[in-house]
């Protein structure tokens, strides 16, 4: 199941599928925003003594998505991460990321601290069935926070679904902007 393929035909099995998150209690989703128009992100430069490359920029914004979405830091939590392959042009830079991440935890709880991210591995959207929800989730919670509406009958229907199953419980729904670091601000 892909964003892309929503129609009118399939728009019932769309539905039963996204409310698998709705009636998960515990499922939360978090959605990051970067304009790529925006100069921060175009100047931006994460490793200043290279030229940018859009795998640098991505990992650096993948780890303030990741802090973002965790919350404040805890020696106690650990997670494993799923993203959808094909994010990244090689596995090392996810690995980065996972390497940026735990570095992180131990700076703020000490070396002895244990791996905070357990397990960081791409999975394939073709197989993938969580990474199949949050592509369906991901492209009906952009044009609600963006205010857009889709031109496809079908997505318009899926997205107005979304909304009303989030109804007054917009907490399941976080939406955090990126900021070039230097600007990140980060509660523990």
């Amino acid at each position: 199941m892909k964003w892309e393929k929503i129609s009118r035909g399939y728009l019932d099995a769309y539905r039963a599928w996204v409310d698998v998150f709705f009636e998960d209690r515990w499922a939360r989703f978090s959605l990051f925003q970067i304009d790529p128009s925006s100069r921060d992100w175009i100047s931006f430069r994460p490793r200043p003594e290279r030229r940018p490359s859009h795998d640098d920029r991505l990992a650096s914004a993948y780890h303030q998505f990741l802090l973002v979405t965790f919350g404040p830091l805890r020696d106690t939590k650990r997670w494993w991460v799923y993203h959808d392959a094909g994010l990244f042009s090689r596995d090392t830079v996810l690995n980065r990321v996972e390497f940026l991440f735990n570095r992180t935890y131990k700076q703020a709880f000490g070396p002895k601290s244990s791996r905070v991210i357990r397990l960081a591995r791409a999975r394939d959207s073709k197989t993938a069935d969580l990474v199949q929800l949050a592509d369906v989730l991901l492209g009906a919670l952009s044009f609600n926070v963006l205010g857009d509406r889709p031109e496809s009958p079908g997505k318009a229907q899926l997205v107005d679904h979304c909304i009303a199953r989030l109804g007054t419980k917009p907490a399941r729904v976080s939406v955090n902007v990126w900021v070039p670091p230097e600007r990140f601000s980060y509660d523990r």
